[in-house]
């Protein structure tokens, strides 16, 4: 029998949680504070954490921090308020299975909990990504040298280079079949492809997407990565986008910022392993797509400091041109000067 940790102090939750977990099968242990949660976890083994990160008297997250850090292979689904959005993107991004918000449907909790033991099942540990974590790391050492002061003209002259160059890094690191980058253009504020793997040329160029449609135009809408693991039973986007090139119902969408403005997404199909995407796969995608937006924000940087120093270069030769007028127009003074006292 599966156990369940559920670190919780409000009774209510509890009653249901408990109740519900224990009908569909489950043992359920329970801890209203960070310390006796730590003492469950080392004398028993536990299949799934349930955790309240708004506990008045425990620093939810981190202490979630600690607990993926010291047991990472147990799949953690976090519980919150309303109003906690920045405390759900803090905790997506150390990797738990899922945040919900309180009234919860206790019938999902028990669907997702099975679910985060299912898939711990099939991979018990983090040693999985760890190449996938070395390549992240050559991929970023790569994208800063690409972008430099010596090199900036050759970027500003032929950019697609960068973007083909980046398309193949995330192809290699996220062990995907088709990835895009779509960028905002001007002045229609539309999405399009500025380079792609795994589409055909016409694909490329026919694809338009507005901000706020589709999967691509949600995510440039919200500035917020996107995981779907089957889109056929997405309930938001369903089987409108589906298309036979897709040979997995499984994608994800991130955006791109620069100062916090969207300028674009990526989108990632087709795993090789023909597998859904799962949380470890949008958190290397997402920290790909910072890097990503880094080498653009800090290429705009560079392209305004080039042209600045252009500008002062301009305004220095107007300067230097005027000193020589004017000591012209100083020596014809003293010239008149010198002739009017010999006069």
């Amino acid at each position: 029998m599966d156990t369940i940790l559920i670190i919780e102090d409000e009774r209510l939750f509890l009653t249901l949680a408990c109740d519900g977990l224990e009908k569909a099968g489950f043992a359920v242990r329970i801890a209203d504070n960070g310390t006796q949660a730590l003492q469950i976890l080392e004398r028993e083994a536990i299949q799934t954490i349930i955790l309240d990160v708004v506990m008045p008297e425990l620093d939810g997250l981190d202490f979630l921090a600690g607990l993926r850090a010291k047991y990472p292979a147990i799949p953690v689904v976090v519980v919150g308020g309303r109003d906690a959005p920045r405390t759900e993107m803090e905790a997506r991004r150390l990797g738990v299975v899922e945040c919900l918000r309180k009234p919860l449907n206790i019938e999902e909790l028990v669907e997702i909990v099975s679910g985060a033991i299912s898939r711990a099942e099939v991979v018990p540990s983090e040693q999985p990504h760890l190449p996938q974590l070395a390549l992240l790391q050559e991929s970023a050492m790569e994208l800063a040298n690409m972008i430099r002061w010596d090199t900036l003209g050759e970027f500003l002259e032929d950019n697609a280079s960068f973007y083909q160059r980046v398309i193949e890094l995330i192809a290699v690191v996220l062990e995907v079949e088709i990835v895009s980058l779509m960028l905002v253009s001007e002045p229609d504020g539309m999405l399009r492809i500025a380079q792609a793997k795994g589409l055909d040329p016409e694909v490329q160029r026919e694809a338009v997407c507005a901000i706020g449609e589709g999967i691509s135009g949600r995510v440039a809408k919200t500035g917020e990565p996107l995981l779907i693991r089957d889109l056929s039973q997405d309930p938001t986007f369903g089987k409108a986008d589906l298309h036979p090139r897709y040979r997995t119902n499984s994608l994800m969408c991130v955006p791109l910022k620069v100062n916090g403005k969207t300028i674009g997404v990526m989108n990632a199909n087709n795993k090789i392993t023909g597998k859904p995407f799962d949380e470890n796969d949008l958190a290397l995608f997402t920290t790909l797509s910072c890097l990503v937006s880094l080498s653009f924000a800090t290429a705009q940087l560079f392209e305004r400091l080039a042209s600045s120093v252009d500008e002062l270069a301009q305004t220095n030769a107007r300067l230097a041109r005027a000193n020589v007028d004017l000591e012209a127009q100083l020596r014809e003074l003293q010239a008149l000067r010198d002739q009017a006292a010999r006069a």
